[in-house]
């Protein structure tokens, strides 16, 4: 059994998805870009390894009850990394243009980002800058060479 494979079984258990709308994490392919999203935090690939080390070679034929249970297990005894895990592996969910269709059908919020067409924002107040601007330069002029 591969990493990757591994790592499919833990974002099937942490995202399981349903039956109807929502596909479960690993299914869905997203092993690799959960770990594009662990490298983008400190830590983060190192907290990746940590989890899947601590995973028994037997999950793959465990229930999901067991699955459950040995990620509580795994999260009891290394919160910071199964933390880092967790925040990985719901960005790269959350992020995934389907799962954002799924949103977009249960929402009606579209998919796409929210700006440039997004909120509707009021015209910019420059005298909020007054104060700041009646501070003068805060730098040193560079001599003309």
């Amino acid at each position: 059994m591969t990493t990757d494979d591994l790592l499919s079984i833990l974002l099937d258990t942490l995202l399981p998805g349903d039956e109807a709308l929502w596909p479960a994490a690993g299914q869905h392919g997203l092993a690799q870009k959960t770990r594009d999203m662990a490298a983008l935090a400190p830590g983060g690939l190192e907290a990746l390894e940590t989890v899947l080390k601590a995973l028994p070679s037997t999950l793959p034929d465990e229930s999901r009850d067991i699955r459950e249970q040995t990620l509580r297990e795994i999260e009891a005894a290394e919160p910071d990394a199964f933390d880092k895990v967790v925040t990985a592996a719901y960005n790269a969910y959350y992020t995934d243009p389907d799962i954002r269709d799924v949103i977009a059908t249960l929402t009606g919020y579209e998919n796409r980002p929210p700006q440039p067409r997004g909120y509707d924002l009021p015209a910019f107040d420059e005298s909020l800058l007054d104060q700041v601007k009646a501070r003068g330069p805060i730098w040193r002029p560079v001599p003309d060479e």
